[in-house]
């Protein structure tokens, strides 16, 4: 056989592909199971998702959320912490415990003949945490520190700029997901142990089993370490998401010395929920969402700007920001956000190409088997219907929604929800070289912030 290499290769059509079967059971306690089947490996990955997100928190407790989660490590009532960590040792569990703004998760994998075990020392970990003083103590001058080092990081400073300036002070997700440090610095473990009370029951969880396991039997497993919890749920917050500003602005925040300035540009946008996701899905990848989008080929390869460009959609419970992100040295600075500008105004005047939208679909339906190879990434898609409310056979219609997308969808939804006029511009940098070439520019008012005054704001 012999083959033509002066040809470029043609993608072949997309490969056929099934979401596994998800089974979905109610304890009489109100504890959700979801236990998805997939049998190449004898492993299966635990996941329990609790609706006490960081956006729940009550104001002077900003962190918290991320506190009890990590202060689970710390030993149960029956283990203490180093006899806990041998604990999981023996079993080959890796415990992994993190929050978002919706949910606190806690993750793990076990073999799946180690599988009743594993799911009994969750189950003592997620209901009988001892939260012991030393513990929560030596986590929060963890989670303290790292907010001190975001505050010197130049990306990190970037985004925790951009969510204050992207949002009013009346919304959680204006501040840092980690907290505040005024409010960290009071924490203590009788505050944990509050919040657990308070917001770990039943009702206001989820367990997703995903990997070499019988349905029936993962239920009754479930049922033996679980059916006794008891407790009502707590009521979900309603999260306000209000821009701080709805007119195009420009913060510009000073970092002494830098060579290079981050830049972050974008506005409040949409919930998880809303009814345009997919056509959102395919217009950010022509945007900044994909290697090939038009401000990758226009800040990198065009102008070389930048190693990389992105965009892309924070999808939530209530509606998080639309971003654009990158990394420019100081001279390209005004440049490279002129370009970004006018990239943004050109999809949304002429809208795209039926070649652009025809790539953007197939890209996502492409690669969306590949974000299922392993069980926790199918249990992490299975979280996504817990938190965001959305029926059992969502990702089966997963890859057919994308390929109905049309560049009418696109030019509609981008018109709808990316807005020029309300844009912030963050720029952290170094101020006395920017501020002067950004006020010549007159792309927008120039607002400076020192960065004292920057490592305030957390």
């Amino acid at each position: 056989m012999s083959f033509d290499r002066t040809l470029e290769p043609q993608p072949g059509a997309i490969r056929p592909f099934h979401f596994p079967a998800t089974r979905r059971t109610v304890l009489g306690n109100g504890l959700t199971t979801l236990v998805a089947a997939r049998t190449a490996l004898p492993v299966v990955t635990l996941r329990m998702t609790v609706a006490a997100g960081a956006a729940g928190e009550c104001t002077g407790e900003e962190g918290l959320a991320t506190l009890a989660a990590n202060a689970l490590e710390g030993g149960t009532q029956r283990l203490a912490g180093e006899t806990l960590a041998w604990e999981l040792e023996r079993l080959g569990l890796q415990l992994e415990t993190w929050t978002t703004w919706d949910a606190l998760s806690l993750n793990c994998t076990a073999v799946a003949a180690q599988l009743p075990a594993a799911l009994a020392l969750l189950a003592e970990i997620v209901r009988a945490p001892a939260f012991p003083e030393s513990e929560v103590g030596r986590m929060r001058g963890e989670q303290l520190a790292e907010l001190l080092q975001r505050q010197v990081e130049p990306r990190a400073l970037a985004d925790d700029m951009a969510a204050h300036f992207f949002f009013s002070d009346a919304s959680p997700y204006s501040r840092p997901l980690l907290g505040r440090r005024t409010a960290l610095e009071t924490l203590d473990a009788t505050t944990v142990r509050d919040f657990h009370q308070r917001r770990f029951t039943p009702g206001a969880a989820a367990l997703i089993l995903a990997g070499d396991v019988d349905p029936d039997a993962a239920v009754a497993l479930v049922a033996r370490s679980f059916g006794d919890w008891t407790g009502s749920a707590p009521d979900r917050p309603d999260v306000p998401a209000e821009p701080r500003c709805r007119e195009l602005n420009l913060q510009l925040v000073d970092r002494p010395g830098a060579v290079q300035s981050e830049l972050r540009i974008g506005h409040v946008s949409v919930a998880r929920s809303h009814p345009d996701y997919f056509s959102l899905l395919v217009m950010n990848a022509i945007l900044g969402g994909a290697f090939t989008s038009r401000l990758n080929l226009s800040l990198r390869e065009r102008h070389g700007f930048t190693y990389g460009v992105r965009s892309g959609f924070s999808f939530r419970r209530s509606p998080g920001p639309f971003l654009i992100q990158t990394a420019v040295g100081t001279e390209v600075t005004v440049r490279a956000i002129e370009e970004t500008l006018r990239e943004v105004e050109q999809l949304l005047g002429a809208g795209p190409t039926d070649a652009e939208v025809a790539s953007a679909r197939d890209y996502l339906a492409g690669i969306f088997p590949l974000e299922l190879q392993t069980t926790e990434q199918l249990a992490a898609k299975l979280a996504e219907l817990v938190v965001h409310d959305l029926p059992d056979d969502y990702f089966e219609h997963y890859r057919s929604r994308i390929l109905a997308v049309t560049p009418a969808d696109v030019l509609r939804v981008a018109r709808a929800h990316v807005r020029p006029g309300d844009l912030t511009i963050v720029v952290v940098g170094e101020a006395d070289t920017l501020e002067p070439e950004l006020t010549t520019a007159g792309l927008a008012p120039v607002v400076r912030h020192s960065a004292e005054t920057a490592a305030a704001l957390s």
